[in-house]
């Protein structure tokens, strides 16, 4: 059994009440008060759709060392979008644990008049019902152990974030940022970019954690080890780089961040 939190406007990361939640589970564990999970309950309605950053707003509770789940999901007009948007999210979150929709069919919906819900009130599936179990299944055969189908990576900001450390080998250059701490951990992330003219068909980072870090969680990569000198080659979907282009990885890790990782390098292919 798990004690969750669970809140409605919760999922902007940049509203006061989210900060708020945010300071307040943080505040939580920092004390060893009991706390497993937050719960979104993801109402979006016609002045309040999917937020750009809700992605963000689940890795940045789960990087807080809680699970997160989305509880009690409708949509106006059940938006296909949407829908696929929020799962998606949820998808490229390792400790986003579930999604739960609010009634089943239009007519049990508490929103009844606004058609929110997946199937419709003779229980037929919509186009969301499609979009959400696309989404689902493009997951179970994409996500490689540790990795996950995202094409940005989550975070949160970081007023206190050490200069950032980059390293190059030919036209692949890697930079690292540090997104979010707190006490026992944080969250990195790595901008991989090719500066050259030809386009680079995968890459590989070196990334030398400093001693007593360990990596708890790798996305957007493929991690080979945890402590010490680590290896993260591309996913199956960010591999490719054309000219001048760019894309990024994530982690979790355990230890402190006061020592950026001491080196950073890159290889492409």
């Amino acid at each position: 059994m798990k004690l969750c939190y669970n809140d409605y406007n919760i999922e902007n990361w940049t509203y006061a009440k989210t900060q708020g939640v945010y300071t307040m589970i943080r505040d939580f564990k920092s004390r060893g008060v009991p706390i497993d999970c937050v719960g979104l309950q993801t109402h979006f309605t016609g002045g309040s759709s999917l937020p750009g950053n809700f992605q963000t707003t689940l890795q940045s509770f789960a990087a807080l060392g809680v699970d997160v789940a989305l509880t009690e999901a409708d949509v106006t007009n059940a938006s296909a979008t949407q829908y696929a948007g929020l799962t998606q999210a949820c998808v490229n979150v390792p400790r986003c644990v579930g999604i739960t929709t609010w009634g089943i069919r239009d007519s049990d919906s508490w929103r009844g008049s606004e058609n929110p819900l997946l199937f419709d009130r003779n229980s037929n599936p919509k186009a969301a019902y499609t979009s959400v179990l696309n989404a689902l299944n493009a997951a179970s055969t994409t996500v490689p152990g540790t990795s996950d189908p995202s094409p940005s990576t989550p975070g949160s900001p970081s007023p206190s974030s050490p200069s950032p450390s980059s390293g190059s080998t030919g036209a692949c250059t890697a930079t690292y940022h540090l997104t979010n701490s707190w006490e026992g951990g944080f969250q990195g992330e790595v901008t991989v970019a090719n500066n050259g003219s030809a386009t680079l068909s995968g890459w590989t980072v070196q990334l030398a954690l400093a001693g007593g870090q360990t990596l708890a969680n790798v996305w957007n990569g493929v991690n080979t080890g945890t402590s010490g000198t680590v290896s993260v080659r591309n996913a199956d979907y960010n591999g490719t780089l054309a000219a001048n282009t760019s894309t990024s990885f994530g982690f979790l890790a355990n230890g402190s961040s006061s020592t950026a990782p001491v080196a950073v390098s890159c290889t492409g292919r």
